[in-house]
């Protein structure tokens, strides 16, 4: 067999970056094969010797030079040319690879040349990157590898994300990495990166997310951990990395969703900035985020009826108006609220978010039975969701094992330790620190979560009840003065005794403790149940 030397070809070979046929974008820089919005299996072989006979639509390729660019190294027979032009005609179609008795083989279809500008996705994008190994020994490439298929993996269990596949993302393992483009390239807004050290029997993997369209820097951080055994250590440290990166996504999204004009939004874009607002102003006394917050996500509703997110934001409305007693009728508000958040679950059932906000308003009306068995499941869905398991950790202690609740508060925030959402998960804890007596961490946790939301109630209603739980009456009467002052609903409710829990124990304390720093009962009568 003739062989042609690669040097010869140069001239003949046209650089491509993507042409579309059909309804197939073919990506030569990336090796991406898609189909609409799914990636199309296409073996080595096959993609050289499509890229070939694309390159050189022009012209009738000989069988000689089709083997000497797609078999370089290697003397084979004609019979795997063969298998490889059957296989392109099976997944394009029969007129896709034509052959010319006695010359070769050309492209038969007609190719679309002009630039191909992605449609991001309306969901926050984003894709992994292959991980740098810096432990310096390339047989053990395959550990930083790990870590980005597990991250990709887990990743994807956030609904609200729309992550690219870790066999696209691997064909930047050896190029240079222009974020930018590769943002282009795929269509995603998000990037992130890592490495991967290993020393002293430890492994270090540092992540960044990078906003690759505006070419900021959103989030890094550092994460350690004993390499006793190899896949435990990267379970665990994969969810710390993913607990942690998410809420970040999340934050970087609502800052940009947050400046689109309103002409510019589509149903989706108002979903999303009704999460933002609500997400951002969740703890916050003041309906007037809320509020608005319920009247982006009717605009989204009014455009799709069909936008779960829309329905997930008007159960969170609902919830914190009832929470706060800026409702007019509460009972009409957790149907409602219930009513959105079962919508949201028909529409997508995977939704962990839905799912608890449902089991959150259960407990509100009064279902424990209801409500424990559905935020079990909404952290099954999503292990890497902090918010999610310091809820959990709650409930668990209100109404399941009461010695989980604090451990499964704590390691959400220790799995998550600077999440944009770290006074929720605060409240939580010194919720769950109170459940089991231990007044004065829960007060210690009531003024760190007061840090974190400045303007929230939930932390001065914490330490009101911690303080007396601890016998300081005069520092429980300052919170109280100062609760009182900022949300006087939501003190009427609770000391008319409504409480997010029936758990009786809690309940009596949590009451009889609110009175005492309102002056309503003397400080003695806390002896009994403190």
């Amino acid at each position: 067999m003739f062989l042609l030397a690669r040097a010869e070809l140069s001239d003949t070979v046209h650089p491509m970056d993507s042409v579309r046929f059909l309804d197939f974008v073919f990506n030569d820089q990336t090796r991406r094969l898609t189909q609409g919005d799914t990636d199309v299996a296409i073996g080595a072989r096959a993609f050289d010797l499509l890229s070939h006979l694309i390159s050189n639509r022009d012209r009738v390729v000989s069988r000689d030079e089709i083997m000497t660019v797609v078999w370089p190294d290697a003397v084979v027979g004609d019979n795997n040319l063969n298998v490889q032009a059957a296989n392109l005609r099976r997944l394009l179609g029969a007129n896709a690879i034509v052959t010319v008795p006695g010359r070769g083989l050309r492209f038969g279809l007609d190719v679309d040349t002009e630039p191909h500008v992605p449609e991001f996705s309306e969901q926050p994008s984003v894709v992994v990157l292959p991980f740098s190994n810096l432990f310096g020994v390339s047989e053990l490439d395959w550990i930083a590898d790990g870590f980005v298929e597990d991250i990709t993996t887990e990743l994807s269990r956030f609904r609200d994300l729309f992550v690219v596949a870790r066999n696209t993302a691997v064909v930047y393992q050896e190029m240079p990495r222009d974020l930018r483009e590769i943002a282009h390239e795929l269509g995603v807004r998000y990037v992130v990166e890592g490495s991967v050290r290993i020393y002293s029997n430890i492994v270090r993997v540092t992540v960044q997310l990078i906003d690759a369209t505006a070419g900021t820097h959103v989030w890094a951080e550092t994460f350690k951990d004993d390499l006793v055994d190899q896949f435990e250590t990267q379970d665990r440290v994969v969810r710390k990395i993913v607990t942690s990166l998410a809420p970040w996504i999340d934050r970087a999204e609502a800052k940009r969703v947050l400046r689109t004009a309103p002409e510019d939004l589509t149903a989706h874009g108002f979903a999303r900035k009704a999460w933002a607002v609500i997400s951002a102003g969740e703890m916050t006394y003041d309906p007037v985020p809320r509020n608005s917050a319920g009247e982006l996500a009717r605009m989204a509703l009014e455009l799709d009826p069909q936008s779960g997110l829309a329905w997930r934001v008007l159960a969170w409305v609902g919830w914190w108006n009832v929470y706060h007693g800026t409702t007019n009728s509460v009972p009409d508000s957790l149907a409602d609220s219930i009513d959105a958040a079962t919508r949201a679950i028909a529409i997508d059932q995977t939704d962990h978010h839905a799912r608890r906000l449902r089991a959150l308003l259960h407990f509100m009306n009064q279902d424990s039975e209801s409500g424990l068995p559905e935020l079990r499941q909404a952290h099954q869905m999503n292990p890497n969701c902090a918010v999610t398991l310091a809820w959990l950790g709650l409930y668990e202690g209100f109404y399941g094992d009461p010695s989980r609740g604090v451990p499964l508060v704590e390691a959400a925030l220790r799995h998550s330790p600077r999440d944009p959402a770290k006074g929720s998960l605060l409240a939580a804890l010194g919720f769950a620190q109170f459940t089991v007596c231990d007044y004065g961490a829960a007060a210690q946790t009531a003024q760190a979560a007061l840090a974190e939301s400045a303007s929230s109630a939930t932390p001065l209603i914490i330490s009101s009840i911690a303080l007396v739980g601890l016998g300081q009456i005069d520092k429980a009467k300052t919170a109280y003065a100062r609760v009182a002052e900022i949300a006087p609903s939501l003190v009427e409710a609770r000391l008319a005794g409504k409480w997010l829990s029936t758990n009786p124990d809690y309940v009596a304390r949590a009451d009889l403790f609110f009175r005492i720093a309102a002056g309503l009962d003397a400080p003695e009568a806390a002896e009994e149940l403190r």
